[in-house]
């Protein structure tokens, strides 16, 4: 059986993108948490932390505007 090639549209593209930044940011909590012994620890996981909230916002707005419109019952 012959598979078709998926085509990805450039919002799902974005979106895995921004997973993609998610995950990253959250290595970096995970690693400066538990593994490093730095001075500045702390600081660099309050960073980390703001750039998860600031991907985690822009992620939901990007989810809601890939939600198919519902058109109103009372037209």
């Amino acid at each position: 059986m012959k598979m078709k090639p998926v085509k990805f549209s450039q919002k799902q593209v974005q979106l895995c993108y921004l997973l993609d930044q998610l995950y990253d940011q959250v290595d970096i909590v995970i690693h400066d948490a538990v593994l490093s012994r730095a001075s500045n620890r702390l600081s660099v996981i309050e960073d980390a932390a703001k750039e998860v909230e600031r991907i985690s916002i822009e992620m939901q707005q990007h989810v809601n505007s890939m939600r198919r419109k519902k058109r109103e019952a009372a037209e």
